[in-house]
Order: structure tokens, then C-alpha cells, then sequence
């Protein structure tokens, strides 16, 4: 049964990632009307960046189709002002990413980027990403099997307009997927970054920047400590990033007028 009538689709991986191509099998299944506006390439970790000081170029890959020479952000904001906007789409899905987008690596990920510019575009928006482990190759399993299922259901109920949804497909075999939990963002598993020096054929330095990976605190309700125990991890997510407890106790420091 469709239970949305128009869809848009982006990622971070780029127009032909195959975790795109499930995406869009799966949407056909909920969706009158399917768009796909996504990057030519892979624009991965680049979050909610826009190409403000460059043209962004696009090219016509089909019927309701474009790959975009830009960011995610770039391709939800091209679909909702220009390519859609006449008849715009009821919900963003920004996925399936290659790989997890837990924690702080929320605030790097290009696919949760995308659904956070469809949040303050006013439109639903929700980011899917198949968890793997980077030294195999990814398992969409769980993600195939459970993806329909789970869209139904988040999308029984609607959530506040300032609000976008972060999903993680747990790297298990799809029957050994326990259920949805709604969780909360936590740390995730990145506690740093690596940059690498690397020499080209010329003698010229390059550099590769990668995030790191160590075993931090995992919070019951933390959409990582869910997402290993077997649940697919719903995070709901939103701009306001201040730090409460911080912001209660600077305040009371520096409260006086000059």
C-alpha cells in the first residue's frame, strides 16, 4: 500500500551507490511518485555543507532522475527550489549509506546532512545507513529486509518540524534483527582523527584525513549501544546543539554587564 504520494531521494555516496538503488526499490513500495536528485560522486563526510561560492551543475539521468555536481545539501536544495518545486515531495530519504552514521558521526555524514536540509526546508526527512564493520564489506542484509517495515512505521505517526530522523541498520543477518528502538545520539565510536602524508610521483606531499575509531562509553539508551545489540537505532535530530548543563553554569559566571 503507498502511503506517501510524492518521495525525494539524495545521499552521500553518490547517483549509482547500490545503497541508493535499495532506497529506491524500497520507495517504489510506499510511494505514489519517486525522485532521485543525488551527487554525481561520493561526497561522503562533507555534513550540511552548500555550495556557496561555486555554480552547482546538474545533469538529467532519467525520468524524475539527476545527478548533481555538488554536496547532498546541494541536491535537497536543488529538488525542493527548482526541480520539484511546483509540486514539492512530501519526505526526504537520505541513504542507504555505506556504513554507520552513529554519534559524532553525525556531524560529519553528507547523508544526514541532506535529511537536515530537508528539515529546514519543512519537509520530513529521514536518514538511513547500514552499519558494517570498515575492515569487510558492507552486508546490506538487515537494511533489504527491514527498510519497508520500517519506514511504515515511523511514518504511522508524524514528528515536530524541527526535528529529522537518523536511522542505523544494526551488521546482522536480517533475522537476527530484534526490532526499532528509538535511541539518543551519544558519543558513537569516533574519538579522533588521523591525517596521513603520502608523496606523489612528483615528490609532492598529499594527505589523508580519516576519522578514528576507539572503544568509548556506550549509554543504554545511545543509538550505538542499541544498534550492537541488535536494534535498528532510531535518533530523532535538530540544530539546537547547546550543551544544557553548560550553558546553565557559564551563564551563572558570566552574567554581569560591563
Amino acid at each position: 500500500m503507498k502511503i506517501v504520494n510524492r518521495v525525494l531521494l539524495t545521499n552521500d555516496d553518490g547517483f549509482d551507490a547500490p545503497g541508493l538503488a535499495l532506497l529506491a526499490q524500497a520507495a517504489e513500495e510506499i510511494a505514489e511518485e519517486v525522485w532521485i536528485v543525488a551527487p554525481s560522486q561520493d561526497k561522503s563526510g562533507v555534513a550540511n555543507s552548500l555550495s556557496m561560492r561555486a555554480p552547482v551543475r546538474v545533469v538529467n539521468r532519467g525520468v524524475r532522475h539527476f545527478a548533481v555536481y555538488g554536496t547532498p545539501a546541494d541536491c535537497v536544495a536543488f529538488a525542493i527550489r527548482q526541480a520539484m518545486k511546483d509540486t514539492p515531495p512530501d519526505l526526504v530519504l537520505s541513504g542507504i549509506n555505506n556504513g554507520s552514521n552513529l554519534g559524532f558521526e553525525t556531524l560529519l555524514s553528507g547523508t544526514v546532512g541532506a535529511a537536515t536540509t530537508g528539515m529546514l526546508l519543512g519537509i520530513p526527512s529521514i536518514a538511513l545507513s547500514q552499519n558494517r564493520d570498515p575492515d569487510n564489506e558492507v552486508n546490506w542484509d538487515s537494511a533489504r529486509r527491514h527498510v519497508v517495515k520500517t519506514l511504515r512505521q515511523l511514518l504511522q505517526h508524524p514528528w515536530d518540524k524541527q526535528v529529522c530522523l537518523n536511522v542505523n541498520f544494526p551488521d546482522i543477518a536480517a533475522d537476527k534483527v530484534k526490532g526499532i528502538r528509538v535511541t539518543a545520539q551519544g558519543m558513537g565510536k569516533v574519538d579522533g582523527l588521523t591525517v596521513d602524508a603520502t608523496r606523489d610521483p612528483h615528490g609532492e606531499d598529499y594527505f589523508w584525513i580519516r576519522v578514528q575509531h576507539g572503544r568509548l562509553d556506550r549509554p543504554a539508551n545511545s543509538e550505538l549501544k542499541l544498534n550492537e545489540e541488535g536494534y535498528i537505532s532510531v535518533s530523532p535530530l535538530t540544530f539546537e546543539r547547546t550543551q544544557t548543563n553548560e550553558y546553565q553554569r557559564l551563564g551563572a559566571l558570566y552574567s554581569q554587564d560591563f
